[in-house]
């Protein structure tokens, strides 16, 4: 809720009037807790860069502002600023202010942010990404699967099942899947590379099971678990690689489709 005071707009809250920012929209920050406090500062205006509220070449509210906004100190804001400088998300200009900056792919491969603020070109080039490293990792997880391994596949596979009327959770049940393909490898340079990429294919997948739905993602987990359990790597390979020629394949059309109708209005 906003009020005006002396010809400024400021938000409402229970407990007083914060001033809220002026450069391209409302925010809608969360008020924050007291443990990790830079932290929780520094993922809420990371999410409003992603989200769009914080269009590239906004200049964002000082710190003082930050600081009444969040109800936290100032030393707090700096400290979310700096890392949001340092990862290129935010700049800051002598005398002038910060702004948000402009997110490319190679920047959002640095700084872990997820694949919301990308174009359907760079999407399609993370599939294709994925088709490279998940295809042989599903290859070596068989090779080299063990019951434990088996056993935490087999959970999230009846997870996946339970959770198909749920977007959210069952994105995150099919990207555990994957990573936990990714850990029965055994390759500790593949296992980093699916955690530096972890935002960026989490926002990629809800994406793609919001638009093919759950019934095909689950179809393909279940040949890759039993091909997997019974550590035929060739299988394995090959039910890997088709699943994702399938998903980059529908994603093609979906955006061609989008494209056209976009034409026709």
């Amino acid at each position: 809720m906003f009020q005006r005071q002396n010809g400024t707009l400021v938000r409402c809250h229970s407990d007083g009037l914060y001033p809220t920012y002026h450069g391209g929209g409302q925010m809608t920050f969360k008020p924050i807790k007291k443990s990790y406090v830079s932290n929780q500062v520094y993922e809420q205006i990371k999410q409003a860069v992603i989200n769009g509220e914080w269009a590239p070449g906004t200049k964002i509210p000082s710190e003082n502002e930050l600081a009444k906004m969040f109800s936290v100190s100032r030393i707090s804001i700096r400290e979310a600023l700096h890392k949001l400088v340092t990862l290129g998300i935010l700049e800051t200009k002598h005398g002038e202010g910060t702004y948000v900056m402009e997110l490319k792919s190679a920047l959002i491969m640095n700084s872990l942010i997820p694949m919301l603020v990308l174009d359907k070109t760079d999407m399609l080039q993370i599939l294709e990404f994925r088709r490279i490293m998940e295809v042989e990792s599903a290859r070596l997880a068989a090779l080299r699967a063990d019951e434990a391994g088996i056993e935490k596949l087999q959970t999230l596979l009846n997870s996946m099942h339970t959770s198909r009327d749920n977007l959210s959770r069952h994105s995150n049940d099919d990207l555990s899947f994957h990573f936990q393909i990714a850990q029965m490898t055994q390759n500790s340079v593949i296992i980093k590379v699916n955690f530096i990429l972890k935002d960026i294919l989490a926002s990629v997948l809800q994406e793609i099971v919001s638009a093919l739905g759950y019934s095909r993602g689950i179809y393909y987990h279940e040949k890759l678990f039993n091909a997997i359990k019974s550590h035929d790597s060739q299988l394995a390979k090959s039910i890997m690689e088709e699943h994702i020629n399938n998903t980059i394949s529908s994603m093609k059309d979906i955006i061609k489709s989008k494209e056209n109708d976009k034409s026709t209005d």
